[in-house]
């Protein structure tokens, strides 16, 4: 058997040899690490000076067509889609809603006041609202948005469908996270739109569509929530004008004032 005192120098041996080793190994791996890191940043800094040299110029071009042509002229439809596009990637919600309300103002003045190219102005624009948080706008954008859908579409084009089922997204939402305080006008709106995507799927879809399993199934869920919500209010009107019946004819002024009222 070896000594203690032989056996040590091998093993401390051994100990460095293999910490070498996972130097050799690691080493690598973090200069790797770093430099991806400091590459990323690059690309990341790059892209955000990219963008902001994009909109400047995007910017320029609306400025300039304006001085050449108006604020009123087609020509502005395009630059400023673009503008809003760039506006939302970086992240500036509150610009996009300011441009896409001129580019749907503008739509409309050149396109007239019901015409399909404001949809897609309304899609972008409402995507921003929603970020912002500016629920009441975006209850607004899409009741207009119902409105445009059933001028544009007949009971019998499925593009009416498509629309309405935007729409009676939005209130769905709204009325599940209770996002606006309105959930019972969410809920009879959602409501009314799933009764006319019926009519519609009934005029579109053949009898065996899935669809159709789909809206009977949320109509029937929509009018018994409608139900419970109207007992329940009926209820609790009752219960307070009750209070208020029993306050007026049995009031104790000591008591009252004791109380505080």
């Amino acid at each position: 058997m070896k000594k203690l005192e032989e056996v040590l120098p091998a093993s401390s041996y051994l100990l460095k040899t293999k910490l070498v080793t996972l130097a050799a190994f690691v080493l690598p791996l973090i200069s790797l690490v770093l430099l991806s890191n400091s590459l990323n940043a690059q690309s990341n800094k790059s892209e955000f000076d990219g963008a902001n040299l994009l909109m400047d110029d995007t910017a320029g071009s609306v400025k300039g067509l304006q001085a050449d042509f108006g604020p009123y002229d087609y020509r502005l439809l395009e630059p400023l889609d673009d503008q809003g596009d760039l506006q939302q990637r970086m992240g500036d919600h509150e610009g996009a809603v300011r441009t896409f309300k001129q580019a749907l103002h503008l739509t409309r003045i050149n396109n007239g006041l019901h015409h399909e190219s404001q949809i897609d102005v309304l899609d972008k624009l409402i995507a921003s609202e929603r970020v912002l948080r500016n629920w009441q706008d975006v209850d607004n954008h899409y009741a207009y948005m119902q409105h445009l859908y059933q001028r544009l579409y007949g009971i019998d084009d499925s593009r009416l469908e498509a629309g309405l089922q935007k729409v009676a997204s939005w209130h769905v939402s709204a009325f599940n996270v209770d996002l606006d305080g309105k959930r019972i006008e969410h809920l009879q709106t959602a409501n009314k739109l799933f009764h006319l995507r019926l009519k519609v799927a009934k005029l579109t879809l053949s009898a065996d569509d899935p669809k159709f399993d789909f809206l009977y199934r949320n109509i029937a869920l929509c009018e018994r929530q409608l139900y419970l919500a109207s007992g329940l209010n009926k209820e609790m009107m009752h219960r307070q004008e009750k209070i208020r019946r029993d306050r007026n004819s049995s009031r104790n002024p000591q008591l009252a004032e004791l109380d505080g009222f």
